[in-house]
């Protein structure tokens, strides 16, 4: 088999069927006269869902040869994206989000770049290529600095671990094709919720032969309508701080120090988003003001709650952070906590007839 595309997820049910449709949709033309389920499968990896979607699930294995579903229970991002690795049966493997959608010449064009190599005895088990919001399929969300069709291999790929570090343009999972041979990472019970994909991209640019860059847009991302969040996990921070742990070790050993106050500034954008997450929550002032005094008094946030966010922050962040370097930081993020909540009650009696 050459490819698996593999879908983690987790309360998904509103947009599983786009997702699939488009994974099942491939134009396979590349491999006739093959039979589609010779040429890839799609491994839905159910990950404690408490919606519909293990049913759905259920229904699209019953109905498509291609489709097979693992049901994992609450393990996180990171252990279902690895768990369907580890069982994939294709070659080279494909993260598709739950909420997002592949484009139909997804396949052929990774065939097509994955042949060319062969033919030119070029052992690329990395490929990066672009996607786009599905509002405007034909712009790229990233600009890119990779020559298109090159395999970056030995000391070449520092190129790679040096946008890894600048920013989080190549971050996402779902904008690469990996061969098996150094997708599983092993670590299956670590739960990782957040920043799984700069770790498992961190890692795999360390450890392939040779990275490509294929300048196509081949995956559709649906951008989340809502920028505040109105839930709030510690677990993000811990898992975050995990993540750092392990673009710090790659830097170390590609950059040395060259990126050091960069990635710091990444580190503060992770604080500010912690406090984002919380100050926006559902939860009741009073815990707030706890879970804020709690994050207040994280050694990781002590170190870098003060840096400076990186220019490419966006515009909700940046609010936050003024609050967060005020005189005065506790008070002034609990008071814009309370009226943001008043705000949306208000809101919420306006849009019911009140």
């Amino acid at each position: 088999m050459i490819f698996s595309i593999i879908i983690p997820i987790c309360n998904a049910g509103d947009y599983l069927l786009e997702c699939v449709k488009s994974a099942v949709s491939q134009d396979i033309s590349f491999a006739a006269p093959k039979e589609v389920k010779d040429v890839y499968e799609v491994l839905l990896v159910e990950n404690g869902s408490t919606d519909d979607s293990p049913r759905i699930c259920d229904e699209l294995a019953a109905k498509y040869p291609q489709v097979n579903c693992i049901h994992e229970g609450k393990i996180g991002l990171y252990a279902a994206r690895q768990v369907g690795f580890s069982k994939a049966q294709g070659e080279y493997l494909i993260s598709l989000d739950a909420d997002d959608a592949l484009l139909p010449c997804a396949l052929k064009e990774l065939y097509l770049a994955i042949t060319d190599c062969q033919n030119n005895n070029e052992n690329v088990e990395l490929f990066i290529y672009d996607a786009a919001d599905m509002r405007h399929p034909d712009k790229a969300l990233s600009e890119r600095i990779f020559t298109p069709g090159y395999a970056y291999a030995a000391d070449e790929k520092k190129i790679f671990v040096e946008q890894l570090c600048r920013d989080d343009s190549i971050n996402s999972m779902w904008i690469k094709c990996v061969k098996k041979t150094i997708a599983c990472l092993g670590k299956q019970k670590m739960f990782l919720n957040y920043g799984e994909d700069l770790y498992q991209t961190a890692e795999y640019l360390n450890r392939a032969a040779a990275v490509m860059y294929i300048d196509k847009i081949l995956y559709l991302y649906r951008t989340d309508a809502s920028s505040m969040s109105t839930t709030y996990s510690e677990t993000y921070l811990e898992n975050e701080k995990i993540t750092w742990k392990k673009l710090d070790e790659i830097a170390e050993k590609w950059c040395k120090d060259e990126f050091t106050d960069l990635i710091d500034e990444r580190k503060a954008l992770t604080c500010t988003i912690a406090v984002a997450r919380l100050i926006y929550s559902d939860l009741k002032q009073k815990e707030k003001k706890i879970k804020l005094d709690k994050l207040f008094e994280d050694e990781f946030y002590k170190k870098y709650g003060k840096v400076s966010l990186p220019s490419w922050a966006q515009e909700e962040p940046r609010f936050v952070k003024v609050l967060q370097d005020s005189a005065d930081p506790r008070s002034a993020l609990l008071n814009n906590a309370l009226k943001n909540r008043v705000k949306r009650i208000v809101k919420g009696w306006i849009r019911n007839g009140h």
